[in-house]
């Protein structure tokens, strides 16, 4: 994950290869809810039902949209000194 973004271009640059598929049907669609899953699961995020349905919505978007969520996903997992963030009990 990267990011903070300044732009739209910014982020393309993340997510070029969610485009070289788009061509078959579903196919972006299905690697930006993989993008969104990663990241959850990436950095220890619990997801009930309604969680998983919103990122199937967010996934439908453009790929630029499921990036922006998944790094900010990642930078939350961390403090603003670099640390990861200690888990809640």
């Amino acid at each position: 994950m990267s990011g903070p973004y300044d732009t739209e271009a910014d982020v393309f640059a993340d997510v070029r290869d969610i485009y070289t598929g788009h061509a078959k049907h579903g196919v972006m669609r299905a690697r930006n809810l993989d993008l969104l899953l990663r990241a959850c699961a990436d950095h220890g995020v619990e997801l009930g039902d309604y969680d998983r349905r919103v990122l199937r919505r967010l996934a439908a978007g453009p790929p630029e949209t499921a990036q922006v969520v998944a790094s900010l996903i990642a930078r939350a997992a961390f403090s603003p000194g670099g640390e990861p963030r200690s888990k809640r009990a």
